[in-house]
């Protein structure tokens, strides 16, 4: 179940005071597609990930919020080419948006991630061409947050991460040769389940890329694919 309530909240960039929806709860249940979208109630609670400025396009996870350099990034005429005329769908804007936030603000992993919530917002509309040009810009941004050492998650599982979203821009053998890093890196931490299992999944991204197959699928695959 998902719930969320309405808030009056102050935009940190232009000042103006407002009415947003701010979500108090959700769950997820199952396991997560290749690129970590979750199942269950979280996966349709998208549209609560952003907030958005009426006023000034301010876009971010809480408008009452704002990185360094955020006004700055508003008002750049990349930021208002996204927001007012590119041919994203409303949500996939907002997101894309806030990643643009994110990667001036020097985060580079919140920003794929949130280039990475545009995908899916994009896939629901459903809008593939956009969904693969969000996907391109996640790949950038997780790429140096590695390169960085500013990864949220180690080294691995975002590799596996980027080797799905390759696959799922129909860069397939740019996410092969990804899937098959990681799969190594993975299988040299012997003795972590955890690790052995997305081992598995980079695998299975790989014997996909190499079908080239670009749809969406889920992790329990990789371990029922065969049997």
């Amino acid at each position: 179940m998902t719930t969320f309530h309405e808030i009056d909240v102050r935009c940190a960039v232009c000042g103006e005071l407002q009415r947003a929806l701010e979500l108090t709860s959700t769950s997820t249940f199952g396991p997560p597609d290749l690129d970590l979208r979750p199942n269950g109630p979280r996966r349709w609670a998208l549209e609560y990930a952003v907030q958005r400025c009426d006023r000034c396009g301010y876009c971010n996870g809480s408008l009452g919020e704002a990185p360094r350099g955020a006004a700055d990034t508003v008002a750049s005429p990349v930021y208002r080419e996204v927001l007012e005329r590119s041919a994203l769908p409303r949500l996939a804007r907002s997101l894309f948006c806030s990643a643009l936030v994110q990667e001036a603000a020097g985060d580079p992993d919140s920003a794929g991630w949130r280039f990475v919530e545009a995908a899916w917002a994009c896939d629901d509309v459903p809008e593939p061409g956009q969904a693969r040009a969000c996907r391109d810009r996640a790949v950038e941004m997780f790429r140096r947050a590695l390169e960085r050492g500013e990864a949220g998650a180690p080294r691995g599982v975002v590799l596996t991460l980027v080797a799905d979203l390759l696959r799922r821009s129909r860069r397939f053998d740019e996410s092969a040769a990804a899937a098959g890093r990681a799969a190594r890196l993975l299988a040299e931490l012997v003795g972590d389940e955890d690790d052995a299992a997305t081992a598995e999944i980079a695998r299975y991204i790989g014997e996909l890329a190499a079908a080239g197959d670009d749809q969406a699928h889920c992790c329990a695959e990789a371990f029922t694919t065969g049997e």
